[in-house]
């Protein structure tokens, strides 16, 4: 069982099995999505969930801690090296 995974800045879609972090399905796909320390430090990997939340993993105390440095403040904003497809049969939309 899989959720499928649109990054749409890139026209991609892929289907991916619970467990997968989105940064290992952008590599594996050839996203132009930046990463920078792929540890949840940096920010550069930034993405806007646009739809399918439910299917990522909960917000990690890095995710929280990097995006209260870069103000950012929007509920949608997830740090891709750190977001994990958690639930199967479903649709995540991202944007960057």
């Amino acid at each position: 069982m899989t959720t499928r995974v649109e990054i749409m800045n890139d026209f991609l879609a892929i289907n991916v099995k619970p467990g997968k972090t989105i940064q290992d399905i952008v590599e594996a796909s050839g996203s132009a999505l930046p990463f920078g320390c792929r540890d949840g430090e940096c920010g550069t990997c930034v993405v806007f969930v646009e739809s399918g939340m439910d299917f990522l993993s909960d917000v990690t105390d890095k995710e929280k801690a990097v995006m209260k440095t870069l103000n950012e403040s929007n509920p949608k904003a997830r740090l891709a090296c750190q977001m994990k497809i958690a639930q199967p049969n479903g649709l995540v939309r991202l944007k960057y």
